[in-house]
């Protein structure tokens, strides 16, 4: 392990044997037990090992992931469900053990990995405080000492003396949180947990966070929150199927997610240049919550028109008030009214003086769209990090086709512009992660 690094992880490999049927269980591990028992290389054992396997398949949630993690650094892991995320931070944090590979942590390890893990349902809040005290090595007089804080901080009021068995997900978190970031972490692991709570709460955690960092603690934090990921990480890792796919800088790692992760084929997806089907069920889901119809003004003779269009959270739930650095996602619903042979949509974010402070659609994101016929819809997730000063903006939505020599250019068959307004607020105290209009890459180093 490097000498600067609480975090080496080598080689680190997990396999889940999947059984063909619950028999399986039994029969193959016994076969397995007689053919050990035959001498090494034997045909016997061979034919043996080959019956065994035909009951069973490996199943890899990580294949061969190497990194190190280094005092004081926060590093953010993303990727898409199933990808491996909870299984790497489980295994750093010593509650699953690898199938090949190596994970050394130095000092104490604090790890928020799931909802009321590590807590008892029948005991109070505050003996829950006590035996996760004593899970992290503390005495109970010491975990006397940081009760007030751990109090405080999660802020539950009474409840700290009632069961847990009673408390709402967000009070869970709340405790958990406030225990976890008071034990004196050399290493914090975190798994999408700050997604649970009101935002003022998860405003206090990431401050927490800093400071826990800022004061020589490691930082591990999954999330699918990508503005989060950006602001709060000097380091992204890129897990698909298993495997490490990008380790650099956050917002290279979040770019590459996206383009990693376009649809792929399959009904209701497509991949750029081919015509996916729409589902049923996401087009009347889109156009139940469509607000087209609050926009200030609408152009164009709409031979492609834009049916419908929704702006989502990270969650999916449709709304227009975003923290900052958050990501927005706006769904749109095209239809060809006419054959479009180029076609090309995009969003525009005005600021309240109607300056244009972002542009952009599907060639610049170089996402080629299928040609489309008469008749055809095709459905879009435009996702964009909200790193915009605080205030309102307006959306506004094309719909075109563009110039076969010059993509920057083309002829606009729908445009609608006026939607919101698309709130971006700032409610923490800390300080704000830039200042402007909007974010641009930056570092800071000493010559």
């Amino acid at each position: 392990m490097p000498s600067d690094a609480l975090i080496d992880v080598k080689g680190l490999t997990k396999a889940y044997r999947i059984w063909d049927s619950p028999s399986s269980r039994l029969t193959a591990p016994l076969i397995e037990s007689v053919s050990g028992l035959l001498p090494a290389g034997s045909s016997a054992r061979r034919a043996l090992a080959r019956r065994a396997s035909r009951h069973y398949r490996d199943f890899y949630a990580l294949r061969d992931v190497s990194f190190s993690v280094e005092r004081g650094k926060a590093t953010g892991i993303i990727g898409r469900n199933g990808s491996g995320k909870s299984t790497l931070l489980q295994l750093i944090a010593g509650t699953l053990a690898p199938t090949a590979g190596s994970v050394r942590t130095n000092g104490r390890v604090s790890a928020l990995l799931e909802l009321g893990s590590g807590f008892n349902p029948e005991f109070t809040g505050r003996e829950n405080v006590f035996l996760n005290g004593a899970i992290y090595g503390f005495t109970r007089s010491e975990m006397v000492s940081r009760m007030a804080e751990v109090i405080a901080f999660a802020d539950i009021g009474d409840f700290i003396d009632q069961p847990v068995k009673t408390y709402s997900s967000g009070m869970m978190m709340r405790l958990a949180f406030a225990v976890a970031v008071n034990v004196q972490p050399d290493v914090l692991i975190i798994d999408e947990a700050l997604a649970v709570g009101d935002v003022f709460f998860s405003q206090k955690c990431f401050q927490r966070i800093r400071e826990i960092v800022h004061h020589g603690a490691t930082l591990i934090f999954v999330s699918h929150d990508m503005g989060a990921i950006q602001s709060l990480c000097d380091r992204a890792l890129l897990l698909s199927q298993g495997s490490l796919m990008f380790d650099g800088d956050p917002e290279d790692c979040v770019s590459r997610y996206f383009s990693l992760h376009k649809p792929s084929s399959g009904k209701g997806k497509g991949i750029p240049g081919q015509h996916p089907d729409v589902d049923a069920a996401a087009r009347a889901a889109l156009v139940a919550s469509d607000v087209l119809a609050a926009a200030k003004s609408r152009h164009g003779d709409r031979a492609l028109e834009v049916i419908a269009a929704v702006v989502v959270d990270g969650h999916g739930a449709a709304t227009w008030d975003f923290e900052i650095m958050h990501r927005a996602s706006v769904r749109v619903l095209l239809k060809a009214n006419n054959e479009i042979k180029r076609p090309s949509a995009g969003i525009q974010v005005h600021d309240r003086m109607g300056t244009l402070a972002f542009a952009a659609g599907t060639p610049q994101l170089n996402f080629p769209l299928p040609s489309l016929a008469r008749g055809q819809e095709i459905l879009l997730e435009f996702r964009v990090a909200l790193n915009l000063q605080p205030g309102p903006y307006t959306l506004s939505i094309d719909a075109a086709e563009f110039d076969e020599d010059n993509p920057n250019v083309g002829v606009f068959y729908d445009r609608i512009a006026g939607l919101g307004p698309l709130n971006v607020a700032h409610h923490g105290t800390g300080t704000m992660p830039f200042y402007g209009l909007a974010q641009l890459p930056m570092d800071i180093s000493y010559l």
